[in-house]
């Protein structure tokens, strides 16, 4: 009780400190996540078309329910008003099929004649999409996989429902802003037990605690245990804070996982703990230890993918983060938001470097704190 009685005392003597801190971590958070856009899915509009036809063939009657996914049709006056309503924008998009378009695209021939207006973004996609598709028709012929009367019918069932599937599958990806209030909360927890870790080794150093502690019969041992327990209890209640704003900003986004979410990140508060009681053991100067407290966690955030997506990283950049335990809880994060079944022991082969990050902090503060302990006595 008297450890805990003295880092109840010392927190409270810089809680106004504590709380400025925290205050503002969590406004970063919260404005670098609400920025984000609640879905990247893309939803491609119809585009204002006009389709002259030479002649109506069957052919002609599938590529025009094709292209039916894609084009809102647009009635002109002839092919005489095509470039006045390209230039006014009135349409996006002109086609001309004739009638011998497939035995054309066969031939490797020009099959069309299309016109985009020059600043319509819409007609570009829509024109990428006739020709991917024109393409997969030849190729499916030249594989085998359909005849060449069935190709245009056939690779536009393939082509429009794989369409489909891919634009569902981003959106199902992009949907993690919860996951991203706990990537940014690694940066804000990180941060703050390497300050309250600060400040609780250092006041400890100071002369008259150090000797009301040597004169108490509680050992060392213990008094480090229990120090790391308040650590972390500390740490567990700024999780909840960032969890409690997580739903309040993000209700719709709260899920089943989201236990999965805090338990990563307890993980992490565990060996950012022994850590930051490690690094403070290497330190004699506070301020020198306070200058490295608030550095150490941005740079970190950074190479770890706590501000920026990790795959959006370069290589270089993603194994200099190896060296942090950040990158492997952010990785954790990705895949309880990505798995479609959340496997353990797959979690546990993510984030297993963190626990060799405890084990080492733990020797190596052992280590500093008995060679001080010698030199001093």
């Amino acid at each position: 009780m008297q450890v805990c009685k003295l880092f109840l005392k010392i927190v409270k003597k810089n809680i106004g400190l504590l709380i400025l801190y925290f205050a503002i971590f969590t406004f970063i958070t919260i404005f670098m996540i609400s920025g984000q856009n609640q879905s990247s899915s893309y939803n491609q509009e119809k585009i204002a078309t006009y389709v002259l036809v030479e002649e109506e063939t069957e052919e002609s009657k599938v590529f025009l329910s094709f292209l039916d996914e894609y084009i809102k049709k647009v009635d002109l006056n002839g092919e005489g008003s095509v470039d006045d309503a390209l230039f006014w924008d009135d349409i996006d998009l002109y086609i001309y099929i004739p009638k011998n378009f497939f035995e054309k695209i066969l031939k490797d021939e020009e099959a069309f004649t299309m016109k985009s207006a020059p600043d319509s973004l819409g007609a570009t996609s829509v024109i990428s999409s006739i020709n991917t598709y024109l393409n997969l028709v030849k190729e499916n012929i030249r594989l085998g996989i359909c005849s060449t009367e069935d190709a245009l019918g056939y690779t536009k069932d393939i082509f429009i429902s794989e369409e489909y599937v891919s634009v569902s599958i981003k959106e199902k990806e992009s949907t993690g802003l919860i996951r991203g209030v706990y990537d940014m909360a690694i940066y804000v927890v990180s941060s703050l037990l390497m300050l309250i870790v600060g400040l609780i080794s250092f006041n400890m150093r100071k002369l008259d605690i150090n000797r009301r502690l040597r004169i108490s019969p509680y050992p060392t041992g213990k008094r480090n245990v229990m120090l790391a327990i308040c650590y972390f209890l500390i740490s567990v209640l700024f999780i909840g804070f960032v969890t409690v704003i997580g739903m309040c900003i993000f209700p719709k986004q709260i899920n089943n996982r989201i236990w999965l979410y805090i338990l990563n990140i307890c993980l992490f508060a565990v060996t950012m703990v022994f850590m930051a009681l490690f690094i403070s053991s290497l330190f004699k100067s506070d301020m020198a230890y306070m200058c490295l407290a608030n550095v150490l966690p941005l740079v970190a955030a950074f190479v770890c993918g706590s501000f920026v997506g990790i795959d959006l990283l370069p290589d270089a950049t993603k194994a200099f983060g190896h060296i942090f335990p950040n990158i492997y809880i952010v990785l954790g994060n990705q895949y309880i938001q990505t798995a479609s079944t959340f496997n353990f022991g797959t979690y546990l082969g993510i984030v297993w470097p963190c626990f060799l990050f405890i084990v080492i902090f733990i020797i190596g503060s052992i280590l500093v704190t008995n060679r001080i302990s010698k030199s001093e006595s």
